[in-house]
């Protein structure tokens, strides 16, 4: 429930004319929220939990909304994704492409699902003279006859529905005809299984100028690192590159401090263990390259999915490409373009005479009980992918003598070029940054590299 003295507060705010900010600088509001599945006999405990922070503040041409989301349970963003910045116009209508998102894991699929912002983006349609029932893209909105109160507020109870069928219900402030107070909807993820949002507000605050600085400080500093981050929009890998890692640990300690003390201090802290983390990691995985770049590779004997014997000793002389990775048939998602790329690369630069090696590693290629269906895994990724080069198997035991990056705490894919000498030339752990006219393009420089001086 909204406490009683802020519900005093926000009362008298919002019956200052019609508008949810009324004379403060700004506006704290927090929801908490569940995500739980339907079934035909009911709604089944939330599996997922969430809490959504947004700090709205007055612009000229409308308004400005910085959030936060925290969730527990069923998959979650990593941390670069949980805030943001919304842009609202003056009838709150985005001006900007940014969407609040959970990240829910479903049947080992990720779905992003967007919120509701918390400021409806059709107040005058809620005016008594306004007609009750609009179309706006795919969306149909009708308004109920009558009010209800919703966390001591009054509320217009607002239908929203899809094309396909999809349903919201959303109750709205009376007072203002802006602010949600609650909201259901209607989420279907997986093989059509259906699921329940809901999102609730628990507190609303006004913030005088000294308040609302403080907690703008660090939303100003993630949301000028976010930028300088650049991670795709959906992004839902948690590791970061290189340059990503410097620009965070740039910016953490003066994060944490000016978060002190603000809700935003517990995602600081996170900040700065992941960052460290990663640093280390990539301290670790550096090492490692360093280890074998040079030297001589280690001797090796594959089996290919088609029981084809390939050695070191049948590739020597020949410029080598091996690619360790452990992907799983399902979902096939990306990272499978990376795969695609690498096909690309060995049909343009096998008339040099480069061999590409694919090296499905999983531990269960070790148990002649499991090795059935893990091949099934790897002859179904290979026909989806309709790849041109040989793909062995491996239950971990080259992988390791190449130094295995899960030893290490970070993931496969690991790359690995082996020149005519037998030496290894080039060795990356993890995907590589794409640019889709470009490919792989690292690894198609490292390999360019030998052509030339083979």
């Amino acid at each position: 429930m909204i406490a009683v003295s802020q519900l005093m507060l926000v009362t008298a705010l919002l019956c200052s004319g019609a508008d949810v900010l009324g004379d403060a600088p700004g506006l704290e509001l927090r929801y908490t929220g569940t995500l739980a599945r339907v079934t035909r006999a009911a709604t089944e405990q939330p599996y997922k939990k969430f809490t959504l922070l947004a700090i709205a503040t007055r612009r000229v041409d409308g308004t400005r909304m910085t959030y936060l989301t925290d969730e527990r349970g069923g998959g979650t963003w990593a941390w670069p994704e949980r805030f943001g910045l919304l842009e609202l116009n003056s009838q709150n209508k985005p001006a900007n492409e940014a969407t609040i998102r959970l990240l829910a894991e479903h049947e080992g699929h990720l779905n992003p699902i967007a919120l509701r912002q918390p400021f409806f983006e059709f107040p005058e349609q809620l005016r008594e003279d306004a007609e009750g029932e609009w179309v706006s893209g795919p969306q149909s909105y009708e308004v109920a006859d009558g009010t209800k109160r919703i966390k001591d507020l009054e509320c217009h109870l607002v239908r929203v529905s899809t094309n396909n069928g999809r349903k919201q219900r959303l109750w709205i402030s009376t007072a203002d005809n802006t602010l949600l107070v609650a909201a259901e909807q209607q989420i279907f993820m997986g093989r059509g299984d259906e699921f329940q949002l809901k999102l609730e507000l628990e507190s609303a605050k006004p913030l005088d100028a000294a308040a609302l600085a403080r907690l703008q400080k660090p939303f100003d500093t993630l949301l000028a690192l976010k930028i300088q981050m650049n991670r795709p929009d959906g992004e839902t890998k948690v590791e970061l590159n290189d340059a990503q890692i410097a620009s965070a640990k740039k910016v953490v300690d003066g994060l944490q401090a000016s978060a002190e003390g603000t809700p935003l201090a517990p995602l600081a802290a996170v900040i700065s263990r992941d960052v460290k983390s990663q640093t280390q990691r990539a301290d670790d995985v550096a090492n490692v390259s360093k280890k074998f770049v040079g030297q001589p590779s280690p001797a090796f004997e594959l089996k290919t999915i088609e029981n084809k014997t390939i050695s070191s000793k049948d590739l020597a002389g020949k410029i080598v490409v091996l690619h360790f990775w452990d992907y799983d048939s399902e979902p096939l998602t990306e990272p499978y373009g990376q795969v695609g790329y690498l096909d690309f690369l060995s049909n343009k630069r096998k008339r040099y005479g480069i061999e590409v090696i694919g090296v499905a590693t999983n531990e269960s290629f070790a148990d002649p009980a499991k090795t059935t269906g893990a091949l099934r895994s790897v002859r179904k990724l290979r026909e989806f992918m309709n790849l041109g080069y040989p793909i062995a198997t491996d239950d971990g035991t080259l992988v390791a003598k190449f130094g295995d990056p899960r030893k290490l705490g970070a993931k496969l894919p690991l790359w690995v070029v082996i020149d005519p000498d037998g030496k290894i030339a080039h060795y990356h752990v993890g995907y590589y940054a794409i640019k889709p006219d470009e490919g792989l393009r690292p690894l198609d420089e490292a390999v360019m590299k030998q052509i030339k001086t083979k």
